[in-house]
């Protein structure tokens, strides 16, 4: 009975040696597995973050025509999570078009805004995202202590930026976006679209021998086209455009990003031309420059008329003279797209260096290829001013 009794016990004791082996190779299996379909890239904030090979349930902030352009049509049945405010409230037509026409768009989880200080990090946890990409713009938002509580839970945050506007950022984002959604071709592809872009009109403007001089202006809010909006530096949006189309801008060196226009200083310098960003969004208090999807050129040049007519005296400045009143789509910026509004601003400042190239093509093109459902050849993304009477 005694020998009985013991055997039992070795089998017994065999079994879990046994199977704490096979648990130990299993466990050890899967750890190595996992570590095999990761990878590690670096943010644009140089931070090193190791993150799935193939994404599949991502959160992406915002820059929604970036993504299609580089991950494809079907880009957004891999995004679980997103934060619709930043797109919704300033692009409505835009974000209309996208749950009427982007697969898998209208199915994405909104998990608030840092823009209106809602952000949900429990609700985005609770969606069990496998990578969350946030923009630069959402950093101090978030806080370290949620980027932290997010690792610690195993979920990667990387960090992508199209708002700085400098190629460079525009490159790297879009290569951070071809490896986490596995379309590193294609991203190489865009990439080496914009940067040729950008290149041929740097050799143009290499033939200038004086920069005009200009003036941009953010144009999206205001309750009267008497009031001045932001003026644009060298160091932020249409400024960064500005100086790679070759413009001198009347306040490089003054502002930074935006600040405040003085009239007196605008008037006084009497720039060869001006430049207005507007948008296609408004509510009830503000009247904007009209201007992006869903938008008609009717519509946009009515609105650059009340501003020219509204603002005391801006009639009197030479580029108003002579015409040279330019309208952008503030939108059209921190898109893979947005080398032509360079190519547009260095050809209404240098028409000579510049005659045969067409940026409302090279825009259509670009739709066509990498946003077929986002085409639109009836709105307007940049125009001149109609003069009366011309």
């Amino acid at each position: 009975m005694k020998k009985g009794l013991q055997f039992v016990l070795l089998l017994a004791l065999g079994a879990a040696l046994l199977g704490g082996i096979l648990w130990f190779s299993n466990d050890h299996t899967r750890n190595e597995a996992s570590k095999g379909r990761q990878r590690t890239l670096t943010d644009i904030r140089g931070r090193k973050v190791a993150v799935p090979k193939y994404v599949q349930r991502a959160y992406y902030p915002y820059y929604y025509q970036n993504l299609l352009t580089v991950v494809g049509p079907d880009a957004f049945k891999r995004v679980v999570a997103s934060s619709i405010y930043d797109t919704a409230n300033y692009s409505g037509d835009l974000y209309e078009r996208l749950k009427e026409k982007s697969l898998g768009f209208a199915k994405v989880q909104d998990v608030g805004s840092t823009l209106k200080s809602n952000f949900d990090l429990e609700k985005l946890i609770a969606l069990k995202p496998d990578v969350v990409v946030l923009a630069n713009y959402q950093y101090d938002a978030i806080g370290k202590a949620n980027l932290e509580r997010l690792k610690k839970l195993g979920i990667p945050v990387v960090f992508i930026d199209y708002t700085d506007l400098s190629p460079q950022q525009h490159y790297q984002s879009t290569e951070i976006l071809g490896k986490l959604f596995g379309e590193e071709r294609r991203a190489e592809e865009v990439n080496d679209n914009y940067r040729n872009h950008i290149r041929q009109v740097e050799e143009r403007l290499q033939k200038v021998k004086q920069k005009k001089t200009a003036y941009f202006e953010q144009r999206s809010t205001g309750s009267s086209f008497a009031e001045y909006g932001k003026a644009y530096g060298d160091g932020m949006l249409m400024g960064v455009l500005a100086k790679e189309a070759g413009a001198k801008n009347i306040y490089s060196g003054k502002i930074k990003g935006t600040g405040d226009v003085n009239p007196e200083y605008l008037f006084k310098e009497q720039p060869d031309a001006i430049f207005l960003d507007g948008t296609n969004y408004a509510d009830a208090q503000s009247q904007v420059l009209r201007i992006g999807y869903g938008v008609t050129p009717a519509e946009t040049q009515s609105s650059l008329t009340a501003l020219i007519n509204q603002r005391p005296g801006f009639k009197e400045l030479k580029a108003v003279r002579q015409g040279q009143v330019y309208a952008l789509d503030n939108h059209l910026m921190r898109t893979m797209k947005d080398y032509v509004l360079v190519e547009y601003i260095a050809k209404m400042l240098y028409p000579n260096l510049f005659h045969d190239v067409n940026p409302a093509k090279n825009l259509e093109e670009f739709n066509e290829k990498y946003l077929p459902n986002l085409v639109d050849n009836d709105s307007v993304f940049f125009t001149k001013w109609k003069m009366a009477g011309k």
